[in-house]
Parts: C-alpha cells; structure tokens; sequence
C-alpha cells in the first residue's frame, strides 16, 4: 500500500464496513481496516484525510481514532524528527474541529495527550506542555472549547497504560502534571471569566480531572479559590450540576487524601463544603422530577458521609445532621437511589464498632476508656439505626404485581433484597442481634392473628426474610422471640414463595437449632414442615432440602430417634414413590445432610442406616451396568444415565466420617464401580464423576481402605494408558496425599508415578500439546507437586525426574491459568525441597537435574515475565524466578545474564537491563523482596510496551524449541 493507492483503499473499506449489505464483505473491511492501523502508511494516510474538506464523518472519526492509536502504542516507529512536526499538524487539526464533530475532536484531544507522555517536557518549552497550551490556545477565544477538553483529558492520561511508554517516562509525565496544577487552574480560571456561559460545564469537568492531581494545593488556597466557588455554585443550574457534582466530589476527597489523614489541615475547605452541600438538603426533598439531579445530590450526601465517617462517628450535633441528610436519602422511594447510601451506613457501622478504629482517637486512656466511648457513640445513633430498620425493610416486600415482572426486574428486585439483607447485618452490629430480631419480628408476630382467616402472605414473608438476613448476628441464647418465630412458621399459608423463605429461615437458624434448649421440642414440627415442602414447586423445594441438610448438620446429635422417619422419607424421594419434585442437584442436598446425620449414629445403627442410604442409589447404577453387561457395550446409554447415580455415591462418600465403615462400605461397592471403571473407560464425563467419587473415598477413609488401593490404581493405571484422562492423574494425586508416606505403599505407588509422568511426559511435548490439553498438564504437575511434598524419594532420585523437569520447562507459558499456576508450583516444590533440612538427602539430586537446565530455565521463566504470561501471572513468576536466584546464587546470576543479554537494545536500554540483573543479584544475597518485585515489574512493563516490541522479546528469548539437555 502506498500514497493515493492506500487512500483510495481506506475509503472503499470504510464505505463497505459502514454500508455494504453483505456481512462478510463488511467483516473482510473491518479486518483489513485493523491491518491497515499497524502499518507505517497509517500515519501519513490519516493525517491526509483529516486535513481533507472533502472526507465524511466515517472516515474523519476513523482517521482520528487511527491516529491516536498511533501516537499510542507506535510512536517509536517515527524518526526522531517527525514528533514536533506531528504536533504541528494535530494542533492544526484541533483548531479545524474546534467546533465539532465532538467525537473527531476528543479523538485527536486523546492523540495529543498521548503525545505530551510520549516527548519530554522541554520538548514543550519552559513551562511545560499545560504553559505550552495556554500559549497556543489560551489567546484565541474560538479555542477555548479544544483548550478545556484538553486540560480535561491531560490529567486523565496521566497514568494510562494504554499510552507505549517506558515506566520512568510514564511517572515523569505524572509528576509533571502534577507539578502544572497551579498553571491549569489559571487557564481553567481565564476561561471561567472569559468563556461564554455554556462552557462552565467544560470548565467544571476540566476542574475535577485536575483536583485528582493536587496533592500539593494548600487547602486554605482551595477554600477562596474562584474554581471551588464556580463548582458550588454550579450545583444551583441544572446546565451545570451534573459537571458541579464531579467537581465538589472530588474536592471532599482532596480533603481526606493522605495516609494518615490530616483533617486539620484540610479544615478551611471542609467547612466550606459541608454547609453548601448540606443547604441541598431541602432542594433533595422538594425534587421530583429530575431523577438525574436528585441522584446527583444523593451521590454528594453519600461522598460527604463516607468521607468523614470518623468524624461523624464521634456523635457531634454538626455530625449528626449528615446523618439525618443521608436518612433521608435512604427513605427515598426509589430503591436504586436510596441504595447510594448503603456503603455509608456499612462504613458507619464498622467506625461505631470496630475497637481497632476507636483505638486510633483514644490512644492512651485504656481498655476501660475506648469501651466506655464505643458505648457512648452506640447510643448516639440507636435510635438512627433503628430509623435505618425500618427504612429499609419494608422494601424486601413483594409488590402485588411482582408475577408479571420480566426476568430483569425480578433480578433487580432481588439485588435490592441481597443489599438490605447487608445493611440489616450493619444494623444488628450496632443495635444488637437480639434487639434487630425484636424490629424486624414485629410485622411477623403481629399478621400471625390472621391465623385461620386471611393472611397477608407477603407482609410475613418479608419480615422473615429479613429476619433470616441478620440469623448470624442473633445470640444462641435466644429464647424469647425465635421461638415464637419457629412455632409460627408450620401454620403460615403454603404459597410458594413464603414456603421457600420459611425454609431458609429453618437453615439460616440451623445452628439456633442445634443449641438452644428451648429448640429442641421445635424440631419434629420443623422436620415435618420440610419434609411436606419436598412436594413444593421448584425453588420451594430445593428451599427445603436445603434446610434438612443444614438442620441434619447443626442439630445431628439431636436427630437419632428422627433418623428413620427421615431415611423412609429419602427412600420416598430416591424411588419416586412419593410426589416429590427434587432436582437432581436437590437430592444430592439430601444425600449430603443425612450422610452427615447418619455418621453420627451409634455403632449398632450405623451400618443399617449406611445400606437404607445406600440401596436406593445403588440398585438403579447395578440394574443399568448389568443390562450393558448382558448386551455387551453401553453406548446405548447417555453419560448421565451413569453419572446422576455417582454424583449420589460420591456424596455419600463425601460427608460419612467414619473411615472405618465408610471403607467397608467402599469395599462392598467397588465390584460395581469397577464394572463403570471398564464399561465407560473412554467416556471422559463419567470417569471424570468416578474419579471423583472415589476421591472422596480416599480422602474420608485414608488407609483403612488399604486392601482396595490395589485393584482401584490398576484401573488409574490401565485407564491413564489407554485414554489419558486428566481426572485419573487427580484421583492419584489424592492417593499420594494420603498414603505417599506410607512406606508398605512405596512398590505399587512408585509404578503408579512412573506409568503416569512417563505417559504424560510423551504426550506433552511441545507448547501445542500443553494448549490442546491444559487439564492433563495441570493435572500432571499437581501430581508431582504432591509426590515431591509427600513422597519425594518416589521421585526425586528416580530417572523420571529430570524429563519431568523438561516437560515442565516446555510447558510454563502455556496460557491456562491452572495449569500454568500448577507447573510454577512443582517448580517451587522443587526448590523448597532443595534448601528445606528435611529435603538434605535429595540436593545432589535435585542439583544433578536442575543445573545443567538451569540456564533454559532462567530464560523461559524470564521470557514468562517479559511477555509470554499473563500481567496477572507476574507475582507467581517472579517468585519461581527470585527462589531459583536464592537457590543458585552467582550462577543464577549468570543465568539471567545470557538470558538478558538476548533481549533487543532496541527494546531496553542498559540502565534498564543492569537494574533487572541487580534484583536478580540481590535477591542472592536475600535482597528486599519489595524492592526486588518492583525491578522486575520494570522490566516486565518495559518489555509489553507495546505489540511490536513484545513480538521482539518474544521471538529472541522463546526460539521455536527449547534447548532441552537429554534426558539422562
């Protein structure tokens, strides 16, 4: 593409993208239009068409668009003399599209920006480039619109990491702006008194962006300055109070900046603010038709409250007219609105509290003293929190026209109850468990005179869900209203709604249940209620298994004369017998709370409560592996013909406690599991529910299954040749956990381990394989991690160690966050190892492995950091990379040294590369870490500046194989 060619090109691809009937010219368009942005021609191309009369909105905006990406992430592609050149033709264009179009012109706003990160400051002359624009701009009336929106994006670019610039220049630019503040308040300020009305707005804007930045302002400036002024008073025009909002916002966080807060000094501008914002006060409550203003005036309160929580925690008359304001935002009648202040009434309550808080004021007065000032404070605002209750509870109540809701409304209406649900926990903090209970049981207690005529099922079903939200905040010594509450419950109406509430209330109160004397006689009635909502609609339903399997957890001593009654119910459920309509996942609730009950059962009850458990989830998986035994294959079965019936098994083996009876139990079920084992071997879905199952096994019944282990690791080991499922190298891993240490267990574990990494290890080869098949890989590496924290001498001093070490190098970029997590991890297993006492007899080892791959390793952990991972990867990669410098000490330094020097001078200067080796040369000698994770933090940033230069990084530490050392 050159010259006019490209012009015309762009042109046509733009017409067809925005115009063209055809989706797959248009997608051709946009990728060609995508490459065309990362070309050279680009610049000179766009900078053409944006000084043309002739070009159209589309392409304008494109251009624009184009351009600052440009300035973004390529300006390193210009030669030296083209930067000052460029901004002579922004500038120009600036003053073509002073006037519009709006979003050409905040485009090119956004290019300029970028610019002022990309050159130094003097290259903008003395002063700096805010000076520079006041000279350019600051004379010219009709540029007064281009100049605002330029002081308001210049501080918003102040970090941005979308700008390619190296991390030194990226805080130079920051520090600049910061040192331009009082310069752009002058320009703001002329443009106040010499601007038209109508950019007061702009002005304001420009206002806030710049406060974010005036660390060094004093605030007695700020309190008499014609900018703050200007913002207060544009809270009274509705052209400027959504720019007047920002602006007085961010000066309430100027006066609460700092660590620790010096609020004194702030002082004379707080006391500005706080009565001009609080003369919103009657404003608020006359608004009605401007829901954006009142919003905006609710945000203001909101922001003044969090602000100054502390101060208005000490309970001061002046303080607790806030509070008022900010109650009477909460009484707004619209729910999004009245949400503004949830955050304040959170932060209000931890101040009120918290005794770490209070210990900050009250410093040297003793225990007695900050105890004596929490409970001052907590009666100052009881009387606010019990307002708060009552604010806000009656907004969880369903509407009489909630089931012609649409999906989205019912979701915000459940949003608002999960937030209320958290204020109200705010509110018991302050007022007490007991005393919140009392509040929120009034409506409940006081419909419950309705019995035997008309309920109003919402009005109750409200008050217990709130009553549920604050469960744990009540004392287990409450005697007086829960159990009014509980013996209410059974007698409310059955709407399903109010079904579903009342059993999560049940399980939200499970642990009251389970200790409170006075509960105990509720229990049977309780049961009862929930077992007969097992028949209830969908939520209802699973509402109600969840119940009995947290009543079977919290109060499972107290259930051994129900325990029958409740396993005829289940075998009801598991056999279809009864009109129930549980859910799958609803019935493994089930499994789990009576596994859990039955555990705790007498020895002489144990067994036959185990097999009532077990034969109605047994018998339906035994009838179907024996119709697929007969007809010789189970393909005419689903996957989940099989694995509805293991996920129940599994639950069982989960939550029975008892290691002893549960391997028994193990035992009598394995010839069935075996037969799935060989029926589903190539089905990945099934083995993946089996290995689980029998995870749980192993992890609940440890070694007493020892005369099974055989049998179930031929069957891993079998499986694993033929088929490679990840969940078999997992269902080993557990093995290792549990019976690696057990020396009887060395033989057949050591062929296990040897089996799996030796298959494993032929099977990931390269990067590709690693990325086709990140579960093996993760799978793979957790085992060894285990074998080396649990089994080491399995390992270690066996020939499988040092191609898993290779495997494992191969593999570390892999982009998979779990498997990439689990290969660092064995790497730093490894290392812990080696430097570990106990580890002493496997250095030579480990050493013999590590040494000769120590340089390739170096390399591709380095290339991991400077690009080939994730940002989100780093902390992990440079703790393997700093452990393995410790470990090496002057060789890993050397290391690092070759790998470094492969690293483009173009891309990094030798300050950089020098400053890099230094933290891996500190880090030998037990450096800072701080300090250490910060280099290289630097040198990852410097390397991911921008796309052109990651390839480069890339392409000269990554080649296309790995320089493996042979496996001997």
């Amino acid at each position: 593409m050159e010259g006019q060619g490209s012009r015309t090109l762009l042109l046509e691809a733009l017409q067809a993208l925005y115009h063209h009937p055809d989706p797959q010219i248009r997608t051709a368009a946009n990728r060609w239009l995508d490459e065309f942005q990362h070309t050279m021609e680009a610049w000179q191309v766009s900078d053409g068409v944006l000084h043309d009369s002739s070009s159209s909105l589309e392409a304008l905006y494109f251009c624009a668009q184009t351009l600052r990406t440009k300035v973004q992430r390529d300006f390193e592609d210009l030669p030296p003399s083209a930067p000052l050149s460029l901004r002579s033709s922004l500038m120009t264009l600036l003053m073509k599209f002073c006037q519009g179009p709006a979003t050409v012109r905040t485009q090119l706003c956004l290019a300029m920006a970028a610019l002022a990160v990309q050159i130094s400051a003097e290259e903008w002359g003395q002063g700096g480039v805010v000076h520079w624009l006041g000279c350019e701009l600051g004379s010219q009336p009709e540029a007064i619109p281009v100049l605002l929106e330029l002081l308001a994006v210049f501080p918003q670019e102040a970090n941005s990491y979308k700008i390619a610039v190296r991390p030194e220049r990226r805080r130079q630019f920051h520090r600049d702006l910061v040192g331009s503040v009082q310069d752009a308040f002058d320009l703001l300020r002329s443009c106040l008194n010499e601007g038209a009305p109508d950019l007061r707005e702009q002005v304001l804007l420009a206002f806030a962006a710049w406060m974010r930045l005036s660390y060094g302002v004093p605030a007695s400036t700020l309190a008499s300055h014609p900018l703050v002024a200007a913002a207060l008073a544009g809270l009274d025009s509705e052209d400027t109070f959504d720019a007047a909002v920002d602006a007085v916002t961010e000066l309430i966080r100027y006066t609460v900046n700092g660590s620790p807060v010096d609020l004194a000094a702030h002082m004379p501008l707080v006391q500005v603010l706080v009565p001009r914002v609080m003369a919103l006060r009657p404003r608020f409550a006359a608004t009605v038709r401007d829901e954006e203003i009142t919003k905006g005036m609710a945000y203001l309160f909101a922001e003044m409250g969090e602000s100054y929580v502390d101060l208005i925690a000490t309970g001061s008359s002046e303080a607790l007219l806030i509070v008022e304001a900010l109650a009477e935002v909460t009484s707004h009648p619209d729910d999004n609105i009245s949400a503004i202040t949830f955050n304040f009434w959170h932060h209000l309550s931890h101040a009120l509290t918290n005794r770490g808080r209070l210990e900050q004021y009250i410093t040297s007065e003793g225990e007695a003293a900050i105890d004596a000032e929490r409970d001052r404070r907590i009666a100052i605002f009881h009387p606010t929190f019990e307002l708060l209750v009552s604010l806000v509870s009656f907004r969880v109540k369903y509407p009489p026209e909630f089931e012609s809701w649409r999906k989205d409304e019912l979701g915000d209406f459940k949003s608002t109850r999960y937030a209320i649900a958290d204020m109200l926990m705010d509110a018991a903090a302050v007022l007490g468990g007991q005393e919140t209970l009392r509040l929120l049981a009034q409506p409940l207690l006081q419909v419950s005179g309705g019995i035997g005529g008309s309920w109003d099922w919402r009005t109750a079903e409200a008050s217990l869900y709130c009553i549920r939200a604050i469960a744990k905040a009540v004392p287990s010594s409450e005697d007086v209203l829960l159990p009014q509450v509980m013996a209410l419950l059974p007698q409310l109406p059955p709407h399903p709604q109010l079904v579903y509430t009342s059993s999560l209330t049940i399980a939200a109160f499970a642990d009251w249940l389970g200790s409170a004397a006075s509960a105990h006689a509720l229990l049977p009635m309780l049961l009862q209620l929930l077992t007969n909502a097992l028949s209830a609609p969908e939520d209802a339903c699973a509402a109600a298994a969840l119940a009995i399997k947290h009543i079977c957890d919290a109060c499972r001593k107290q259930l051994a004369e129900s325990a029958d009654a409740l396993l005829i119910v289940y075998q009801q459920v598991m056999t279809g017998k009864g009109n129930f309509k549980l859910s799958a996942d609803d019935e493994l609730q089930l499994i789990e709370g009576l596994s859990i009950m039955v555990s705790t059962l007498p020895a002489e009850r144990l067994s036959p409560a185990l097999d009532a458990l077990c034969i109605p989830i047994l018998a339906p998986l035994q009838q179907l592996v024996a119709v697929a035994q007969q007809a010789g294959s189970s393909e005419q079965f689903s996957s989940s013909q099989y694995t509805v019936h293991i996920d129940r098994i599994a639950n069982i083996f989960r939550y029975i406690s008892e290691p002893e009876p549960l391997a028994d139990l193990f035992q009598r079920m394995w010839p069935i599991l075996k037969a799935v084992f060989n029926q589903r071997a190539g089905d990945v879905r099934t083995m993946e529910k089996l290995c689980r199952a029998c995870k749980y096994a192993v992890r609940n019944a440890g070694r007493a299954l020892g005369s099974v282990m055989g049998p179930l690791l031929e069957e891993v080991q079998e499986g694993y040749r033929k088929h490679h499922h990840s969940c078999l190298l997992y269902l080993a891993s557990e093995v290792i956990k549990v019976f690696g240490a057990d020396t009887a267990c060395a033989g057949y574990l050591g062929t296990l381990i040897s089996v799996l990494f030796g298959q494993t290890i032929a099977l990931l080869t390269s990067i590709q394989d690693f990325t086709s098949q990140p579960d093996v890989a993760d799978d793979c590496f957790l085992l060894a991690s285990r074998c080396i924290r649990y089994c080491p001498h399995l390992l270690i001093p066996t020939t499988m160690f040092p191609p898993l070490l290779d495997c494992a190098m191969t593999g570390v970029t892999i982009q998979h966050r779990e498997a990439c997590r689990s290969i660092l991890t064995f790497f730093q297993d490894v290392f812990e190892l080696r430097k570990s006492h106990a580890g002493k007899q496997y250095r030579a080892a480990v050493d013999a492995a590590l040494m000769p791959r120590g340089a390739t390793l170096t390399r591709v952990l380095i290339a991991a950091l400077v690009g080939a991972l994730p940002e989100s990867r780093l902390e992990e990669v440079i703790y393997v990379l700093l452990s393995l410098s410790r470990l090496y000490g002057a060789q890993a330094v050397n290391w690092a040294q070759e790998a470094a020097a492969l690293i483009p001078s173009s891309v990094v200067t030798e300050g950089e590369r020098t400053s890099f080796l230094q933290a891996i040369s500190s880090a030998t000698s037990g450096g800072d870490s701080p300090a250490l994770t910060s280099s290289m933090e630097e040198m990852s940033d410097v390397c991911r500046r921008n796309k052109k230069v990651l390839e480069a990084v890339q392409s000269a530490l990554q080649p296309l194989h790995l320089n493996l050392p042979s496996a001997g």
